[in-house]
């Protein structure tokens, strides 16, 4: 399994790659096409300009969007178990210093239970 997760993530740091090559190309091709209507800095102010309101759109996008249902019951899911999990912590540790402290006498005479935890 993780020979195959290991492939998949190679095979998509490729991917990834072509795609922010195919981008590029594009912005050159665009900038390109631009400088033939208007002068270069304006191509390029023009380009910037694109990309920055892509930029906003994909931002607020990502900022709007709210966690879906399937996320909300995965995160009470784990906050219950994770109290589950601090409460049988709480009790383990409980027990042993609770039958320590029951077993204070033995054999009839008072045993100090403070050097037991030391």
């Amino acid at each position: 399994m993780v020979a195959r997760q290991g492939r998949r993530l190679a095979f998509g740091m490729v991917a990834f790659i072509f795609v922010v090559g195919v981008l590029i190309l594009a912005e050159v091709a665009g900038w390109q096409a631009l400088r033939l209507y208007v002068a270069s800095i304006d191509a390029t102010l023009i380009l910037l300009g694109v990309n920055l309101v892509i930029a906003v759109i994909f931002g607020l996008l990502a900022v709007r969007s709210s966690p879906g249902h399937a996320e909300q019951e995965a995160l009470r899911v784990r906050q219950q178990a994770l109290e589950a999990a601090r409460g049988s912590l709480a009790l383990t540790t409980m027990v042993p210093v609770a039958t320590t402290l029951l077993r204070r006498r033995r054999g009839g005479r008072q045993q100090p239970w403070l050097p037991r935890f030391r």
